[in-house]
């Protein structure tokens, strides 16, 4: 008689199945029964990313400066009723596009009228349409996915992005990154199959195929113009490079006849040259806001990336894509195997051309190769698809024991951050992080008895786990982190501010947009005499004055004959400049 916890061949099964867990066979039940409709697949897609997504979302504040700059435009926007404007202090030029500012505003607008109070403060608000945007990128993904796989392999394809390290960051953030990666999803999906019937020899005439080709080059097209409209210039970019590249390998670019192309483009010159007359033609900034804007100062500049040498992103996409990176490894020496049949030669095209040029390039920014995901979770999925992973590989298996480890590193750098910098922990992460870890270890070890796809999702159920317990529990509490916030609070408990007067603050050495954001009214970026000049004027107002502009600060008070009271301190890291940093609270009197 077998025991019952007795592996393939009489070889003792795995701890999770002695405990009776079954950890990998209750996932796959689930995925299995998701898996029956398009349907039930979209939405288990749906919840699968709200899981992902949610945890943090609405108690992690603004974080600097990307996200914090573009929500801080926005309410720019709404305050000033000039939708045109991208601008924020000294700047001089425009840089960012319309679109993502457009989505938001409607959003704030939206709440406020309902009455969701401070709405324009409320960071959690500017951050709904990258939700909204990110869950559109996996049900496009699975779209996209259904012209190369079975609905299955889609659904995988799908899972991958929707537990992805970079998904994870983007919906979570104020920042059209998730925009962008739904278009590149949708523009896959609609061309994919354009250019797999030119392929095929599928006839071109016909009421019928002249109604599908109509309907996919309006998506392809629709899409770009809503990529160009939310992230601008670049977005082009990853379209032209796949097309070209298959025009030159193939030797034909006839499949883009099939793509309206010519229609097509003049929907694109209409929307380039309306967000060129929008710049062109906007309204002259008035006085006020031209002062207001000046006021602000010099705004922290928004992240430009990094130098590196070429490889530093293939480094990178090991947490970008996390935790489907290994897989992807593991992928590659089929794919490249299979790179003239259609699906393969497409997708790879989606993603090398973009990925070399990158690589080439001497600024390394991690967004830049995300909308490269959508077609690399494809490519996974089709190597799963048709058993590329066999059960055996040993080397499949060594490999996939980087999960728990990286998970394993990631909940313990979480916890060691938050005793290091904030001298305290969290109870109720310790739990969740311990579940995910345990997940993770079943989903290394279960693979050569259930196989790659049933590991991987029982991988991904760890990662929810953890990233729950990260993010929710542990990344909230680190205040160390969280600068803006307590100033503004320290700000808001004012004798002065309690009382009901308007607070104006200034800072000097610290010009982080999360705290313009936060503030109910806007403060004023200087220096340390420009932060004396300021309490000179009168009224209800306090200065932050960080620890190097402090000697000068005192010169000039004491040059104005002021009567400096100081107030409470915060410490805390400024990721940005990766450095630690002393705020001092200043007001007129004692």
């Amino acid at each position: 008689m077998t025991p019952m916890n007795a592996g393939r061949r009489g070889r003792p099964g795995p701890l999770y199945t002695w405990a009776g867990l079954r950890l990998p066979s209750r996932i796959i039940e689930l995925f299995d029964a998701a898996s029956r409709s398009d349907r039930r697949a979209c939405l288990f897609l749906v919840l699968l990313t709200l899981v992902a997504l949610l945890p943090g979302f609405f108690s992690i504040p603004p974080v600097d400066r990307n996200e914090a700059r573009a929500a801080q435009v926005t309410r720019q926007m709404l305050d000033t009723g000039d939708f045109t404007e991208t601008r924020l202090g000294w700047e001089t030029r425009h840089t960012q596009p319309l679109g993502l500012h457009w989505m938001q505003a409607a959003v704030v607008a939206a709440a406020d009228l309902v009455g969701v109070p401070g709405a324009e403060r409320r960071i959690w608000l500017y951050r709904l349409p990258s939700l909204a945007a990110a869950i559109a990128s996996v049900l496009l993904t699975y779209w996209a996915a259904l012209a190369f796989a079975h609905r299955r392999a889609a659904m995988f394809a799908a899972c991958l992005l929707a537990s992805s390290v970079a998904l994870s960051v983007a919906g979570r953030l104020a920042v059209p990154e998730t925009a962008l990666l739904a278009a590149i999803a949708a523009m896959i999906g609609s061309m994919g199959r354009l250019y797999l019937d030119e392929r095929h020899g599928e006839p071109a005439e016909g009421p019928a195929q002249a109604h599908r080709q109509a309907q996919l080059s309006l998506i392809f097209w629709g899409a770009l113009a809503f990529a160009l409209f939310a992230k601008g210039l670049i977005a082009p970019l990853y379209v032209l490079l796949p097309l070209a590249t298959l025009a030159i390998v193939d030797r034909t670019a006839r499949f883009l006849k099939r793509a309206k192309s010519l229609i097509g483009l003049g929907l694109i010159v209409l929307v380039a040259g309306g967000w060129f007359l929008l710049r062109r033609y906007a309204p002259p900034e008035t006085h006020e806001e031209f002062v207001a804007r000046l006021l602000l100062g010099r705004v922290a500049p928004d992240y430009q990336g990094f130098n590196g040498p070429p490889g530093a992103y293939l480094l990178m996409f090991w947490g970008l894509f996390w935790p489907a990176a290994p897989l992807a490894a593991l992928a590659v020496p089929m794919l490249w195997r299979a790179r003239r049949i259609g699906a393969v030669r497409f997708l790879l095209a989606w993603v090398l051309p973009a990925w070399l040029l990158f690589e080439l390039l001497p600024a390394k920014v991690p967004a830049y190769v995300g909308p490269t995901l959508p077609a690399i979770a494809i490519l996974i999925a089709l190597a799963v698809e048709r058993g590329a992973m066999a059960l055996g590989n040993t080397r499949l298996a060594r490999l996939l024991w980087l999960w728990p480890l990286i998970g394993a590193a990631i909940a313990v750098a979480a916890l060691l951050g938050l005793a290091v910098f904030d001298h305290t922990t969290s109870l109720l992460a310790w739990p969740l992080l311990l579940i995910g870890f345990f997940a993770l270890v079943t989903a290394a070890g279960s693979v050569r008895d259930y196989g790659v796809e049933k590991a991987s999702l029982a991988a991904i159920a760890g990662m929810l786990v953890s990233g729950f317990g990260v993010m929710q529990l542990v990344l909230p509490q680190m205040w160390s982190f969280w600068i803006s916030p307590r100033l503004v609070a320290l700000a808001e408990h004012e004798p002065c501010a309690v009382r009901g007067a308007d607070i104006l603050v200034a800072s000097a050495g610290y010009s982080e947009p999360s705290l313009a954001l936060l503030l109910a009214q806007p403060p004023r970026f200087v220096d340390g005499a420009g932060a004396a000049d300021f309490l000179k004027e009168g009224g209800c107002r306090v200065v932050f004055v960080e620890g190097r502009h402090e000697a000068r600060f005192a010169r000039r008070a004491e040059a104005l004959g002021l009567r400096i009271g100081r107030g409470a301190e915060v410490r805390g890291f400024q990721y940005n400049g990766l450095r630690v940093v002393r705020l001092t609270l200043y007001r007129v009197g004692s």
